[in-house]
């Protein structure tokens, strides 16, 4: 087994130990060894696919072009620094290798809130990176590596693993189907509320407090990784964005009308503009149409008292 492979297995199994320790201080051994474990699989990749004599190109931080006999150029290795989080997403993406990325970065962003934020004090936000890492692992050993991960990590280990995957999975569908329940009031809240993300620690293990509480934008949900209260007010803004980030996105490359605006009430990027409406403050706009020319009149235009912006403009310049 090579060295890169070897310490990813040692470090992973380290990590599980450290998980099912009592001892509350060996939490954030548990989160370095694991997500550590999980970039030396990454590495392992680059590494296998890198050319021979190379010095292991893929997987060191600074290249250098030489020529072979031939007139060829090639590329090798130097020094000892090995590949960041960021250039293993770009060669994995240059080199067309299929990774969860958005699994890893949710790994990643929990192991720095529990490093820096959270410490010991949440035993859930470890369990939520073990279950997470879990997923990257047995995809990753199996698709890319050619391993069975039971072999390879052992009986025990796969076996802690796999439990609390399992037991994370059912919190989230516990958690889901609580936000599910929920009366809304509109499709636009529904699909919001699929997007709540706990402004702690990220994580989407919420459930309500009071799921019948009114107003619903007050309605207090507790995470289940961090213990933070929130209201959903204080989630909107940031759910709502990651709700319409696709059709944000055409609207940028295409041209189309951006789903989101900024509400001209209470200044939050919070309006739908097709549902003509804040999820914020509830505002809707008072005028519909120019009073000159009849243009319709967007978010953006309700405060010219009635008037497009041109006809605002001109009524200004003619004073």
């Amino acid at each position: 087994m090579d060295t890169i492979l070897k310490n990813a297995v040692q470090s992973i199994q380290i990590g599980v130990e450290d998980f099912e320790s009592t001892d509350p201080r060996r939490m954030l051994s548990a989160t370095r060894n694991i997500t550590a474990g999980v970039l030396l699989l990454f590495k392992e990749k680059l590494r296998l696919l890198s050319s021979p004599g190379s010095e292991e190109a893929l997987i060191k931080q600074k290249l250098s072009p030489h020529l072979s006999p031939s007139g060829a150029v090639f590329f090798k290795g130097e020094g000892k620094k090995t590949v960041d989080v960021q250039q293993i997403k770009e060669r994995f993406k240059s080199l067309g290798i299929e990774v969860d990325m958005v699994t890893f970065e949710k790994v990643n962003t929990i192991r720095n809130n529990v490093e820096h934020y959270l410490t010991t004090e949440s035993p859930g936000a470890i369990k939520e990176l073990v279950a997470g890492s879990f997923l990257i692992i047995r995809d990753f050993l199996t698709n890319e590596l050619s391993h069975d991960p039971a072999d390879l990590l052992g009986i025990k280990t796969w076996n802690v693993l796999l439990a609390t995957a399992d037991v994370y999975e059912k919190e989230r569908d516990e958690c889901k189907q609580a936000i599910e329940d929920i009366d809304w009031g509109s499709d636009a809240m529904h699909g919001m509320a699929a997007e709540l993300r706990c402004p702690t620690c990220e994580s989407a293990l919420l459930k309500p407090v009071d799921p019948e509480f009114e107003p619903v934008l007050e309605m207090e949900f507790k995470c289940m990784v961090c213990g933070e209260i929130s209201t959903v007010d204080d989630m909107l803004d940031k759910a709502l964005e990651e709700h319409f980030s696709y059709e944000t996105y055409l609207s940028v490359k295409d041209g189309a009308d951006a789903p989101l605006a900024t509400c001209w009430e209470c200044g939050r990027e919070t309006y739908m503009v097709e549902e003509g409406v804040c999820l914020a403050c509830g505002t809707s706009p008072e005028h519909e149409r120019c009073a000159v020319c009849s243009a319709h009149l967007g978010p953006e235009e309700q405060e010219y008292n009635g008037l497009c912006g041109n006809h605002y403009h001109q009524l200004g310049k003619d004073d």
